[in-house]
């Protein structure tokens, strides 16, 4: 059986990653550990695999997406969309395509495997939703070049890009507080939902920097989704006065909608008795009445940027990318105010 990079790798205790580097002359790898390195492939009687030399090269110029693709995704999730096409903007301006591939938290692992092994891929994005620990670690030990949108639930050495989600909360808070409101619910997703935690993380930032707190009795969590959004507004309005709050903040647009149906079923005005803010501008937030205000966020750019930053890292393979992109903006509607 021929001697394979893997073997090399485990005879210098190291990764196939850091070997093929020091077999390419990479700059990232010392000169000792080079020589180290190439003795021992020598010794082995190690050759180089003609086809791994050429993915090592970026040769094949194609990105893969791995992302959940339920049903109904582009209705439950339509700013997916906006994220690839801003993604596919960026690598087609440098003359790479993109291949967009489905899965669960589940079967990424062995759908990434795939993809690399086969040379499928020079790297690949993908979605926080899918990432588990057992994916981090094998991308980590294999070096693959790799970016994740969203930042993951976990401590890693995975790189990620994502919104900052704790200042879009703040921004949701201060535009409430700045028109007066003071008694302010918080619906969002479970312990579970990263993005919903780092909104309401947020929100109670932003309370308390104007010397309030965030009543822990209007806190709610559940599922995302419509009915939740209504069961538990009907809740709060069942176990809770209407003077007891003057606004809601929903984390995001299923619950918010299901929100403002609940609201309106039991005669409540919005936004005359309570205001009402969501975030990810969904189309159908124009589509309500009233129409939604809510905190947007570009994902457009958002992809442009992941595009961009992996290409980035398939040059400089030791670039490490951990940071938050695109900034939320405020898109006043009638939820919180009177139409114009």
């Amino acid at each position: 059986m021929p001697v394979t990079i893997h073997d090399v790798a485990r005879e210098a205790g190291t990764t196939i990653g850091t070997v093929s580097k020091a077999l390419n002359n990479s700059h990232s790898i010392s000169g000792e550990r080079t020589v180290q390195i190439k003795t021992i492939a020598e010794r082995l009687g190690y050759r180089p695999n003609a086809r791994a030399q050429t993915f090592a090269r970026q040769a094949n110029r194609e990105i893969v997406f791995l992302t959940g693709l339920p049903r109904d995704i582009a209705f439950a999730n339509p700013h997916m969309f906006e994220i690839l096409a801003g993604a596919e903007a960026a690598l087609t301006s440098k003359g790479y395509g993109l291949k967009l591939r489905g899965c669960g938290a589940d079967t990424v692992c062995s759908m990434m495997k795939d993809v690399m092994e086969r040379k499928l891929a020079d790297g690949l994005l993908l979605h926080a939703s899918i990432v588990t620990r057992e994916l981090a670690v094998h991308v980590t030990h294999t070096e693959t070049p790799h970016l994740v949108i969203g930042k993951p639930g976990f401590s890693s050495s995975l790189c990620w890009i994502d919104n900052n989600n704790q200042l879009a909360g703040e921004l949701a808070a201060g535009y409430l507080l700045d028109s007066g409101k003071r008694k302010i619910a918080y619906i969002g997703g479970g312990d579970e939902d990263r993005i919903s935690q780092d909104r309401l993380e947020g929100v109670k930032v932003r309370i308390k920097e104007s010397r309030m707190c965030l009543d822990p009795s209007l806190v709610f969590k559940g599922e995302s989704t419509m009915a939740e959004g209504t069961r538990i507004t009907n809740g709060l309005l069942s176990r809770v006065p209407d003077a007891a709050f003057d606004s809601v903040i929903c984390a995001n647009n299923l619950l918010a909608f299901g929100c403002l149906n609940a609201l309106q079923a039991r005669g409540v005005r919005v936004p005359e008795d309570i205001a009402l803010i969501t975030f990810d501008d969904h189309p159908l937030a124009q589509l309500t009445n009233p129409m939604m205000t809510t905190v947007s966020i570009d994902m457009y750019d958002l992809g442009e940027q992941a595009g961009k930053l992996l290409l980035s890292k398939i040059r400089k393979p030791q670039m490490q990318i951990q940071t938050y992109t695109t900034i939320p903006r405020l898109v006043v509607r009638g939820s919180t105010a009177s139409a114009p």
